[in-house]
């Protein structure tokens, strides 16, 4: 054996054996020849002998450099060794079998798994059943938990909801004449999301807009909507719709807000913010009522981002605003501002203020503020009639004497004696503004308004129930009518008053009040001592004229007996009759009133010198009272004094709202025909064709004449006698209801006129105003004038600047 492989030194080499030569079993007893013990030699392998040693396999073997020197083979002699002993031999291959050296019957190596390789796996097995788990619990969240709400985030990708506005409520005067209604006017506008060329936009916008409205475009949003011009007049919009209008850029109708008194009832009636919301006055009181409900609709997008409504789009409906019926009369107010107009140019003024109300409900029929040259800072656009506090002067003599008649501290003729007008008053000096030497009666010194006689009568009554009627006829305190920004004034309790402070504020000085307070104090004694809360809406109906809700006539307290407010109403009377305040006496109707001359405080400095707030509260007819009002001037140039440049302008508005027969006051028939010359049984028949039914009634009595209706309808068809004829005082006027107005009334001539003016006479006859194009004056109208006039008649406008 030994031979054979010396004879094939390189290992690996195979032993050539002659064809047909059979191959011989092992001889034990040769083995045993060589020395060896224990099992029989092994058949003899053609592979070289493995051993246990470190080193290369037999295929590295098979690779080695035949230029090296061939490895000694054959056994343990062969290379020269002493033969291993059987427990040897044993021992080497225990040593390989623990070292994983042992292969099989097939020379495979045998690797069994150590405890560390397990853990690993079980560790492995353990993690990927875990995240198999996982994701099969997110799965299940995700299509069986998850499906609602995935599907809702799919919806709000795919699809938007835009809110439908919507109309707003109009608003009516007690006449149901609009005070504030809803147009369409053109806008152009741009969603630059949808804007494809960019260029021709700008160019378009340029061209329609200017410069500002180039200016818009740049600096909005690209998914907002920009609105670029609102004033588009008509011959632009013509011009516009007759071009293609580059994608993005939108020419269209949008409901705006128009008020038909404009400057005239502002602070009063308010105005609207750019989304629709109430700003001031009744739109911001009311505006929850006004509003309506909004709606919405679904629109889709697409995969530019651009949104469409689809027939499979859902819509809700918006539900209109409830409109406002108010207490303000239309008539009364123009006059009133008409008036106070002329009275602050008049006195130079800085500004004037004026209410008007029904003394038995707290209707306010007007309210008016107007600023002069030089109005106080701030007082531009605010209502200062219930926003400002001043103090009340004479006119809070009205408190200090009914105060003093109610507790029975004085009496009507209890009598006072002044000294040329002054009256040492511990301290300091009390003075009259007209002093004279003589006894003055209560029933005097209200009319002549004796500083001195009336800070005596204070000291009477006392500070603690002084400031209890003060409490009790509201002043220091809100009167809680229903528009916003209301002062409450001040009244300082007695335990902040000075050793002067009884006197001084029996004549209205160190008490604050505003306008409104002050009139509804003279509101109580008008009515027999009941202060009343102001009102400036009476109710809500809908669309279709119901009445939805009533506001009530609110009666807060009773103030004084009605004995106590006959006594001091004659005590104004008599200030109108021979007192300071027969300027504002009126020839056919007995008028009661007090005057006031304040002097207006320098902030921390005292009162300044030649600066007054000139005011007079009255009340018409004297005896029965149907209206009571208020003027106050600020700062009037040259005469100061409240019955000079005050008194007169309640004269004038109650004067002209009689003579024109537009207003809370009628001059009574028999002394309109005594003036004009006429018989006093005859009276010319007004004009009552297309009024109201009820309008038209008030209106035929006022004249002296009562009327029978026939017919069904809301407004006056044919009248009998004629407009303009003389008729017998007392006679009955025939008139005929309708819906339709009668066949020979032609359509108005609007042009010429404002928008203002033009929706006026339009709500005069009962047409709604479908459009306004354009703003300034009305250049056309749609139906022409002297068109037919019919029922469910609109009127379209179309107006250009007046300087076109």
């Amino acid at each position: 054996m030994g031979a054979n492989r010396g004879e094939f030194p390189f290992h690996g080499a195979r032993p050539h054996r002659a064809r047909g030569e059979v191959r011989r079993k092992p001889d034990p007893d040769h083995a045993r020849s060589r020395g060896t013990t224990g099992a029989p030699e092994r058949p003899r392998s053609h592979e070289p002998e493995r051993t246990g040693l470190p080193g290369p396999g037999p295929r590295a073997r098979r690779g080695r450099d035949p230029r090296q020197p061939p490895r000694p083979v054959g056994g343990a002699r062969a290379r020269g060794e002493a033969p291993r002993s059987a427990p040897e031999s044993r021992a080497v291959l225990s040593d390989r079998t623990s070292r994983g050296l042992a292969r099989g019957p097939r020379g495979s190596r045998r690797n069994p798994m150590s405890p560390l390789h397990l853990r690993r796996l079980k560790l492995l097995a353990v993690i990927g059943i875990f995240f198999y788990a996982l994701i099969l619990a997110r799965l299940v969240s995700i299509q069986v938990f998850g499906h609602q709400r995935l599907d809702r985030e799919a919806r709000g990708q795919q699809t938007s909801r835009v809110i439908l506005e919507p109309e707003r409520g109009l608003i009516y005067d007690r006449q149901l004449r609009p005070l504030a209604n809803n147009v369409d006017l053109s806008e152009i506008s741009v969603r630059p999301a949808e804007v494809q060329n960019a260029s021709a936009a700008k160019q378009f916008i340029r061209t329609a807009a200017g410069a500002r409205g180039l200016d818009r475009f740049r600096k909005g949003r690209r998914n907002a909507y920009i609105r670029i011009s609102s004033q588009v007049t008509p011959e632009q919009e013509i011009a516009l719709r007759k071009t293609t209008l580059p994608a993005g850029v939108q020419v269209k109708e949008v409901p705006s807000r128009v008020y038909p008194l404009d400057e005239v009832a502002r602070p009063v009636v308010g105005v609207v913010g750019v989304d629709g919301g109430g700003l001031e006055g009744i739109e911001r009181a009311f505006d929850r009522d006004l509003r309506g409900v909004s709606g919405w609709a679904t629109l889709f997008r697409d995969g530019r981002g651009l949104e469409h409504q689809l027939p499979q789009s859902m819509v809700k409906l918006p539900e209109p605003g409830l409109s406002l019926v108010t207490t303000i009369d239309r008539d009364a107010q123009e006059v009133l501002v008409m008036e106070l107009k002329r009275a602050v140019a008049r006195t130079g003024a800085r500004s004037g203020m004026a209410v008007f109300a029904d003394p038995h409900t707290g209707d306010i029929f007007a309210m008016a503020t107007v600023d002069g040259a030089n109005p106080p800072p701030g007082a531009r656009g605010r209502n200062r009639v219930i926003a400002d506090q001043y103090e009340p002067g004479s006119t809070f003599k009205l408190l200090v004497g009914c105060a003093a008649l109610e507790e029975h501290v004085m009496t009507p003729e209890d009598s006072f004696f002044v000294n040329r007008g002054e009256l040492d008053m511990g301290g300091f000096t009390m003075h009259d503004a007209h002093p004279e030497t003589r006894w003055y009666t209560m029933r005097a010194a209200t009319a002549l308004s004796s500083n001195v006689c009336y800070a005596q009568i204070g000291t009477k009554v006392g500070a603690a129930t002084l400031y209890r009627y003060s409490r009790l006829f509201g002043f220091g305190q809100p009167t809680r009518i229903a528009l916003p920004g209301e002062t409450s004034g001040q009244i300082r309790n007695p335990s902040r008053w000075s050793a002067r402070s009884l006197a001084t504020i029996s004549i209205g000085q160190e008490v604050t009040a505003t306008p409104l307070q002050i009139l509804m104090a003279y509101c109580a004694v008008a009515n027999g001592g009941i202060l009343l809360r102001p009102r400036v809406a009476s109710g809500l109906v809908n669309e279709n004229g119901e009445t939805v809700r009533r506001f009530p006539v609110e009666r807060v307290r009773r103030v004084i007996s009605p004995e106590t407010a006959d006594t001091f109403r004659s005590f104004l009377r008599d200030a109108v009759v021979m007192g300071t305040a027969k300027e504002a006496a009126l020839p056919w109707c007995e008028v009661a009133g007090k005057t006031g001359t304040a002097q207006k405080s320098d902030e921390g400095h005292g009162y300044g010198q030649g600066r007054y707030m000139a005011s007079f509260v009255g009340m018409a007819p004297a005896r029965n009272p149907q209206i009571a009002g208020i003027i106050m001037l600020d700062e009037p140039r040259g005469a100061y004094y409240g019955g000079a440049v005050a008194a007169p302008v309640f004269r004038d508005i109650v004067a002209t709202w009689a003579t024109l027969g537009r207003g809370p006051v009628r001059i009574p028939a028999q002394t309109l025909l005594t003036a004009s010359g006429r018989r006093a049984s005859e009276v010319r028949v007004p004009d009552v064709r297309m009024m109201a039914a009820e309008r038209a009634r008030s209106v035929l009595r006022s004249a002296g004449m009562d009327c029978s209706m026939e017919g069904s309808g809301a407004r006056v068809a044919i009248q009998s006698p004629e407009p303009g004829t003389n008729a017998r005082s007392g006679e009955v006027v025939r008139i005929v209801l309708s819906t339709d107005p009668p066949p020979d009334t032609g359509f108005p001539d609007l042009r010429g006129l404002s928008v203002r003016e033009a929706v006026a006479r339009l709500s005069a006859l009962c047409v709604p105003v479908a459009s306004v194009l354009g703003s300034g004056q009305v250049v056309e109208q749609d139906p022409p004038p002297g068109a037919a006039l019919r029922s469910g008649l609109t009127c379209a406008l179309r107006c250009a600047p007046r300087s076109l």
